[in-house]
């Protein structure tokens, strides 16, 4: 672990790297090769509930299996290839709806329409396509490519780090909406999101309640491989620009990670919760998070539905809406001839506006590109 990023390079990404549709086509095999955060275990809770992902275009979907196990499979029928499932619900096996082939729960062929003079495959022969699900403090994870190092290597130590950062989580309850306000569209590519997600240097200028909430000055990064820590105090206020906290029953340290490539989580400041969120692209300028929060199951004092809502309100009304503007005017400045790359800002002492956990990321990216050479 390093506090501090010794990488010396001074410039950032070249602005191709945020515009490019070449680039993004060698992203796509990033991402398919990568960890991807698919849901929460608690969506899929009982045996046959299911959840569906998209990453790209490529679909899969997770299902709690009658044997306990949550598995993922690609979301096609290896009959013909129709979609096997949409949405979310609960089945006692998958069948799909075009020829009514069936399947258990383990991915295994248990159904086929025919006479006693049909030709078909048996079923040992075919089943359903799996991929590797891993889990972290009960967010459910994917790999496409099915050939991930577990996230225990590829991330070492974060999820006993989240565990022990935030020992309650198992018993947080999970929210029926985007309670933190981070669903959204946003017309920047997918790592202007991350980068503005790993640095602080903006935060003075750009949020001023989140900064009169904050203590920035105290925040500290850690940089691990693939993934990020950081710690931000509160100014322990009760009254602030942003929203009202609780000193007894609220939480007045900021806990944030980033697994790379494109997910980030933590535990935001106020009533207690958790989220995590997956930054998909959509196209070099648009980008999709989505979101997943918890909270506690019961409330810690009878005004913390109130304080739960102002913050659920500001998070989507002010803080997202002015970072979204900030990476949609980045985005612009990307398309710009007169830019083509930027410098970091670091401070080894002043992790609240240094750029160095954004730098760690980036040298992280161009390691793992499928292709290095980008024209």
């Amino acid at each position: 672990m390093s506090n501090f990023d010794t990488a010396d390079v001074k410039r950032t990404l070249a602005s191709i790297y945020y515009t490019s549709p070449e680039v993004m086509k060698q992203e796509r095999e990033l991402f398919l090769q990568t960890w991807q955060l698919a849901g929460h275990e608690k969506q899929i809770g009982k045996s046959g509930d299911f959840l569906t992902v998209t990453i790209f275009n490529q679909e899969f979907f997770l299902i709690h299996g009658s044997d306990g196990v949550v598995r993922c499979f690609a979301n096609v029928c290896p009959h013909r290839g129709h979609r096997l499932v949409s949405e979310c619900g609960n089945k006692s096996r998958i069948t799909c709806p075009y020829h009514a082939w069936t399947f258990t729960h383990e991915g295994k062929l248990m159904g086929q329409k025919k006479t006693t003079t049909t030709e078909l495959p048996g079923r040992n022969e075919i089943g359903l396509s799996e991929i590797p699900v891993s889990n972290i403090a009960g967010f459910l994870f994917i790999n496409a490519s099915g050939d991930a190092p577990p996230i225990s290597d590829f991330a070492p130590g974060l999820c006993k780090q989240v565990e022990m950062g935030v020992p309650d989580i198992k018993n947080y309850a999970l929210e029926d909406g985007p309670a933190l306000g981070h669903s959204y569209e946003c017309r920047a590519n997918w790592k202007i999101l991350i980068d503005n997600y790993l640095e602080c240097h903006h935060c003075s200028t750009a949020h001023e309640s989140f900064d009169d909430m904050m203590d920035i000055a105290n925040s500290k990064f850690e940089l691990y491989p693939n993934f990020t820590y950081q710690v931000a105090p509160t100014a322990l206020k009760s009254e602030t620009k942003a929203f009202p906290l609780d000193l007894e029953h609220d939480v007045t340290i900021g806990q944030f990670w980033f697994l790379f490539p494109n997910t980030v989580f933590g535990q935001f400041p106020g009533v207690p919760g958790f989220y995590a969120s997956r930054f998909d692209p959509v196209s070099p300028d648009v980008t999709q998070r989505r979101t997943w929060s918890l909270t506690v199951a019961k409330d810690t004092d009878p005004e913390m539905s109130r304080r739960h809502k102002l913050r659920s309100e500001w998070s989507s009304n002010v803080v997202s809406q002015e970072d979204r503007k900030l990476c949609e005017n980045v985005q612009r400045g990307m398309h710009q001839a007169a830019y083509d790359q930027g410098w970091y800002i670091v401070d080894p002492e002043a992790h609240g506006i240094s750029e160095h956990a954004m730098r760690h990321f980036h040298q992280t990216y161009l390691k793992t590109l499928p292709e290095k050479k980008v024209s």
